[in-house]
């Protein structure tokens, strides 16, 4: 029997290896799309420039019935390559797909920076509205607005993920998370203690885990959405970066000390709104989808893989963190 095709775009970068390994599981094969695809069958895509021109026969040729998109910049906070794999990127797609006339669902990956910042204790619903404060959050926002575009003039079948801050085995090491983790590792090695430095930003963010958004593609793969095209995928808990780091280093069990140290002016705007919590009823009345994971057992498995799942230096891994495509 045959298995249902996707072509997941962005699929070597952190989310989409997860998107890739959760459409295995479920019986699909996964088609990577990407500028240095792994797999056997595999688009590869340009470096630079328009990307259109060159998935569009290629979904014409492969005929899948998912496209993912899991591309994007997040980690280099530049303007113009933000726009380019943030806005660009994402109406390149639906372009590709609309050229190509293959019967596909797209399901595009955006994020919970697209919306407007709520006050505590309140959770964020996907009526909130959009008014991203970051420039990350403007830019995935942009691409969404020129995705759906494309959908409503070419009558595309269009699912929008909206993804609060995901965790798990293969993050970068640029993130908070990331980083604590080198600093881990790197005192496990040389047998001392890790010295952990956090800014005091005062954030609560919603952490889910990364393979629980892979497991929210593919529910949203072939769920009967009807008008709910737009889902937010989280936890449903806000904690700070605190609680996540110290349930990190308390998993590895190495020796550590924990400093909050002063964020510099401007920091925490421009990492975005302070309080996120997610409210996923919706997802879960669509998609019959709900995060599946603990934060223990985030951080207990991002320990465990750290050495096996990129076995390459830091210093190298570090020149690639700023993708997540």
């Amino acid at each position: 029997m045959n298995r249902p095709r996707a072509v997941v775009v962005g699929a070597t970068g952190f989310l989409g290896r997860h998107v890739r390994s959760a459409l295995a599981t479920a019986g699909w094969e996964a088609v990577a799309a990407a500028r240095r695809p792994e797999g056997p069958r595999r688009v590869t895509l340009p470096p630079a420039g328009p990307l259109r021109h060159v998935l569009a026969p290629a979904l014409r040729d492969l005929a899948p019935t998912l496209v993912v998109n899991a591309a994007g910049l997040i980690w280099r906070p530049e303007p113009a390559a933000m726009a380019v794999a943030n806005a660009e990127v994402p109406e390149q797609i639906a372009l590709a797909l609309a050229d190509s006339a293959a019967p596909a669902r797209l399901v595009h990956l955006g994020s919970c920076l697209e919306y407007a910042p709520v006050p505590p204790p309140a959770a964020i619903d996907e009526r909130t509205p959009t008014r991203p404060e970051s420039p990350y959050g403007r830019s995935k926002l942009e691409g969404s607005r020129r995705l759906g575009a494309v959908a409503a003039a070419h009558g595309l079948d269009v699912v929008e993920l909206r993804v609060f801050n995901a965790i798990g085995p293969g993050m970068s090491p640029a993130s908070v998370l990331g980083a604590a983790l080198d600093a881990l590792q790197a005192a496990r090695d040389r047998g001392g203690r890790a010295e952990l430095r956090l800014l005091n930003l005062r954030q609560h963010r919603d952490y889910v885990d990364a393979r629980d958004v892979a497991d929210a593609v593919v529910a949203a793969a072939t769920a009967a959405v009807g008008d709910d095209r737009t889902l937010n995928v989280g936890s449903g808990v806000a904690r700070s970066a605190e609680e996540v780091v110290r349930a990190l280093a308390l998993a590895s069990g190495v020796g550590h000390d924990l400093r909050l140290v002063p964020a510099p002016a401007g920091a925490a705007r421009a990492a975005g709104a302070s309080w996120q919590l997610a409210d996923i009823r919706r997802a879960r009345a669509v998609l019959g989808w709900s995060p599946r994971r603990s934060l223990s057992r985030t951080v207990r498995d991002v320990w465990a893989s750290a050495d096996a799942d990129d076995p390459t230096p830091r210093d190298s891994r570090r020149e690639k963190a700023s993708r997540h495509d």
